[in-house]
């Protein structure tokens, strides 16, 4: 049985807001980002793109996250995923945006150890690092919010490492459709 629009949305804003509930600790102060940091290859050979571990210090959107990695603030832009705007200055917030953006937050909570996995192209046309960020529990951020319905695939350059994956992820959220793939929430 399919429940209506306004039930699907009561219910997955409680599920948002409760997960965000737990997880979600008191914002910080706003981060100094080094614009452009280039991250150092460790051991890269062919299929070893690298990575990095690091600490969550802030959620800037539903796909790009600032991470302290050795006392240097990094704005990592997510790979594989395009999430709705929900801050983008002079452009109106975007349908489902804000809920990606709480999405991220309460699946990366502040303070939380991320590991950074790279991929062919370390950095995008605006200076972010680009990379899959990978939680404690092992789960790629991109892949998750394509499961929720929060994002959809896109591949930067020849970044196309997690692209399956999110892909795959995007299919269960159309055949479920939820988030931006439910016919009636208006995006």
């Amino acid at each position: 049985m399919k429940l209506p629009r306004a039930a699907r949305l009561v219910l997955t804003l409680v599920v948002l807001g409760a997960a965000a509930w737990i997880v979600i600790s008191v914002a910080g102060q706003p981060a100094t980002v080094v614009p452009g940091r280039v991250l150092p290859q460790s051991g890269a050979s062919d299929g070893d793109y690298g990575s990095a571990t690091g600490v969550v210090d802030r959620v800037v959107d539903g796909d790009t996250v600032i991470i302290d990695i050795d006392g240097e603030q990094v704005r990592v832009r997510m790979l594989n995923i395009d999430t709705p705007e929900s801050v983008t200055p002079d452009q109106p917030v975007e349908c489902l945006g804000p809920e990606a953006s709480e999405f991220t937050r309460a699946i990366l909570p502040e303070g939380e150890e991320v590991t950074l996995e790279f991929d062919v192209e370390r950095t995008d046309q605006y200076g972010r690092t680009l990379a899959a960020i990978i939680t404690e529990q092992g789960e790629n951020v991109s892949v998750e919010l394509a499961r929720a319905g929060l994002a959809r695939p896109v591949t930067f350059g020849e970044n196309d490492r997690f692209r399956p994956a999110v892909d795959d992820a995007v299919d269960e959220a159309r055949s479920a459709q939820v988030g931006l793939f439910d016919p009636d929430n208006g995006c």
